[in-house]
This record gives C-alpha cells, sequence and structure tokens, in this order.
C-alpha cells in the first residue's frame, strides 16, 4: 500500500484523498462484517429491519455508508435512514440514544440496525 501511495509516507504530502479511498473500503467491510454479526446475534429476520442508523468517523463516500449496508442487506430503500459522519469518538452514545428514540417513538420502527 505505502509502495503504491507514496505520499502517505512524505511530510506534507498531499494524501487525504488516498487516505480517504481507504478508509472508504476499509470501513465498508468492517461495517458489513459487524452487521453479518449483529444479525446473527439478533436471530430475527432481516424484513423485520425498518430503520438504520449509521455513524462513522471516517471514510466519507457518497452513495454513503447507510445505502451501502442497505444494499449488502437487500434491504428495501424506503426504510428510514440516518447518517452521521465524522462527528468524533464521542458520537457513539449519540447514535444508540437517535436510534433508540427513532424505534421507541414509532411502534411501526421497533427494529433497528
Amino acid at each position: 500500500m505505502l509502495e503504491e501511495n507514496p505520499n502517505l509516507c512524505a511530510y506534507m504530502a498531499p494524501s487525504l484523498n488516498v487516505r480517504q479511498d481507504i478508509a472508504v473500503i476499509g470501513v465498508q467491510k468492517l461495517s458489513e462484517d459487524a452487521v453479518d454479526t449483529a444479525l446473527k446475534e439478533w436471530g430475527q429476520p432481516k424484513s423485520k429491519i425498518t430503520l438504520s442508523v449509521v455513524h462513522t468517523i471516517s471514510g466519507i463516500d457518497i452513495p454513503g455508508l447507510d445505502y451501502q449496508l442497505t444494499k449488502q442487506l437487500g434491504l428495501p430503500l424506503i426504510i428510514k435512514q440516518f447518517m452521521l459522519y465524522h462527528q468524533g469518538c464521542h458520537a457513539g452514545g449519540t447514535i444508540l440514544h437517535l436510534a433508540k428514540d427513532l424505534s421507541k417513538n414509532n411502534e411501526a420502527q421497533q427494529d433497528a440496525i
């Protein structure tokens, strides 16, 4: 990777685009693995999912990680989707609170990822 992208090793060399491209792929792979594990633990069919709340501190991409995960899971694109980028590590609690409130306040959407 470093030989293919020498700017990653050079002080003050522009490397943001390269780092973002690497992060987009890595974040999506990590997210897919986490979702697969969570679904196995949950034990319910994917068809019960009506809400997607996603957060990442890296890897901004269009279409976003929420869309990529929805597509990977084979869910209809009409499910409610919320995506937060670059909110920092503290947003983990915020995103869990948001998911809880959204699902609790809408009885039709009790299952979230």
